[in-house]
């Protein structure tokens, strides 16, 4: 048997296919939004204080933490809006989750875990909450009309907190909510929006519990979509869950 044209037919089909396989367009898988898990929060993200003074949120971490439980929720309604409704939080699943986070709280008090409350305002419907509409979104930061709303917003969550109905010891504020709102191509800082899920369908996305480490780093997907009034309710996470995944980061 003569083996050259055989040789020679296998090399010019590997030829072929490798030809056409270089010619073939690349799948480009587009990286999402926001952080990943195993990247750090920049140390330009911030967040304000109750005198509405900025804060690097990285620059927050205490020493000897070791994780950090970020919860961002929804604050004070100036208003009770129509409708079915309860507690002094404009969003009702905040309010209602706050069970759970005031367990892990109890939890880990003797432990090197830092709560960290980020309370966000009603930004996209604020009338329906008994603030100016546009009030927060809609307005510079130097407007009289914005600071008059926010300085409301934050005198009445920092009631709750005063009250115990918030369980953090350290609460800030994203009056514009930053953290979570896509900017568009010539709006806000380059970090805004990252602190958002991309996986998270919900409008706000709150509440949301992120688990950070000491060097700002994204130890995990986020805690999202405990939605306790849909039909049936829609619960995600419970205290166990995150309880197991916060000793897990310890240990």
């Amino acid at each position: 048997m003569n083996r050259v044209p055989v040789l020679l037919s296998v090399l010019l089909i590997s030829v072929f296919c490798l030809t056409t396989a270089s010619a073939q367009p690349r799948l480009q898988v587009e990286k999402p939004y926001g952080y990943q898990v195993g990247e750090k929060i920049e140390e330009a993200v911030q967040v304000l204080d109750s005198t509405l003074q900025p804060h690097s949120l990285v620059g927050l971490i205490k020493p000897e933490t070791k994780v950090v439980v970020l919860v961002g929720f929804g604050g004070f309604a100036a208003q009770v809006p129509k409708g079915r409704f309860r507690g002094p939080l404009w969003c009702v699943d905040s309010f209602d989750d706050l069970a759970v986070q005031r367990a892990l709280v109890a939890a880990f008090r003797r432990a090197p875990v830092q709560f960290i409350g980020i309370a966000v305002p009603p930004v996209y419907n604020p009338a329906a909450y008994g603030y100016a509409e546009n009030a927060f979104r809609g307005l510079p930061d130097t407007s009289a009309e914005f600071q008059v709303n926010t300085r409301r917003f934050i005198d009445g969550t920092q009631e709750e907190i005063r009250r115990g109905l918030i369980p953090f010891k350290e609460v800030y504020y994203d009056p514009k909510y930053r953290l979570a709102e896509k900017p568009g191509p010539n709006d806000g800082p380059s970090w805004q929006g990252k602190l958002r899920w991309h996986l998270d369908p919900r409008k706000y996305g709150l509440p949301i519990i992120w688990l950070i480490g000491p060097k700002g780093e994204i130890l995990q997907e986020p805690f999202i979509s405990n939605e306790y009034d849909s039909d049936p309710p829609q619960i995600n996470y419970q205290y166990s869950d995150v309880k197991a995944a916060i000793e897990k980061y310890l240990n």
